[in-house]
């Protein structure tokens, strides 16, 4: 495995560069932006450069509801609607 690292002012969507480079590794140490798999340094530069980052998607509401084990009608329930 190879580690790469980077400016980490670039502005990137860790998960979709992730995906876009299928590496096993996108994440910021310190003040560097570090790619980690088995790809080559130019393969790494060459993703960044082309790497149009999208933004992340807001949560719903059932979403955070969902992440503490909760659907809507299980709140309505609770406070009597």
């Amino acid at each position: 495995m190879n580690f790469y690292e980077f400016d980490a002012s670039i502005p990137i969507n860790h998960f979709q560069l992730k995906e876009e480079l299928g590496c096993s590794q996108v994440y910021i140490r310190e003040d560097k932006l570090v790619i980690g798999g088995d790809i080559t340094q130019e393969e790494a530069e060459q993703g960044l450069a082309n790497h149009k980052p999208k933004p992340y998607p807001q949560p719903t509401v059932e979403d955070k509801l969902a992440s503490v084990g909760l659907t809507l009608d299980d709140l309505k329930a609770a406070l009597g609607l």
